[in-house]
């Protein structure tokens, strides 16, 4: 029996650039909800800038790729970066030229302009914000780190760091969390806070930062229009997020 569902939003519960939720899905959360299925948002995005969807009573949510994790009552996971890496990944950004953005719990800010970074920020509805003095905002906790790089950089940014990792969802541009974190381990440890067993957790995603949590669950669900290295770590793979993909896997399963 499923106790628990964790869903990624962007290119899963929501197509890229789209903020509302379809009539349909809705109802099939609701319903879930009526069965006393806890239901949780697991994104890449930061608590202030998750989607405000009042249709559905959602449970919590995972946010920074699982950094900073919370319910309606508690903060269930908190865990930022590590401070002096957090300064080596600006430094190694700086002599590659790449535009770097730094996210602490309430804020989040852009070092320089590029096209990319603002691309990436666009799919989630988000804007670029920028701060002069960079450096000394980086003396605060943070929880995220995003990079405008391809994936074939991913090594020269981390370089002379070894408790950071890259996950992607984006060709043009990374995220970069703790290399001891991330959404896998956010839901490992939301389920022991529950005593909910992994057979009894389900999750769908699409992404790169997806997988791991998928892993984490008993039924993992990959949508149709996700990479393939997330198919391949996933018991069943649904139609795309534009074909009320969820809806028809929590059909297929019987959870409707």
């Amino acid at each position: 029996m499923i106790k628990i569902i964790f869903f990624d939003i962007d290119g899963t519960l929501l197509p890229l650039k789209q903020t509302q939720l379809s009539t349909s899905l809705i109802d099939a959360l609701n319903k879930l909800k009526e069965k006393g299925i806890k239901l949780f948002l697991a994104s890449g995005r930061p608590k202030f800038s998750l989607p405000d969807f009042q249709a559905v009573d959602f449970d919590g949510a995972l946010t920074f790729n699982g950094q900073h994790c919370f319910d309606k009552t508690q903060v269930l996971y908190d865990h930022p970066m590590d401070p002096e890496e957090v300064k080596r990944i600006y430094q190694n950004a700086r002599e590659m030229n790449a535009a770097l953005t730094a996210s602490q719990l309430n804020q989040l800010y852009c070092d320089r302009y590029d096209q990319k970074m603002e691309e990436y920020f666009q799919i989630a509805n988000q804007k670029l914000r920028f701060i002069d003095d960079f450096s000394s905002f980086l003396e605060k906790p943070i929880y995220q780190m995003m990079a405008a790089i391809p994936e074939s950089l991913d090594q020269e940014l981390l370089q002379d760091t070894n408790k950071i990792q890259i996950v992607r969802w984006w060709p043009y541009a990374c995220d970069l969390i703790p290399a001891s974190g991330g959404k896998g381990k956010a839901v490992k440890t939301i389920l022991e806070k529950y005593g909910i067993q992994k057979e009894e957790a389900m999750a769908f995603g699409d992404g790169g930062n997806d997988i791991e949590m998928l892993k984490a669950v008993g039924l993992s669900i990959a949508m149709g229009n996700a990479v393939d290295r997330v198919k391949e770590n996933c018991i069943y793979t649904t139609r795309p997020v534009e074909e009320e993909g969820v809806v028809y896997a929590l059909k297929h399963f019987e959870l409707l």
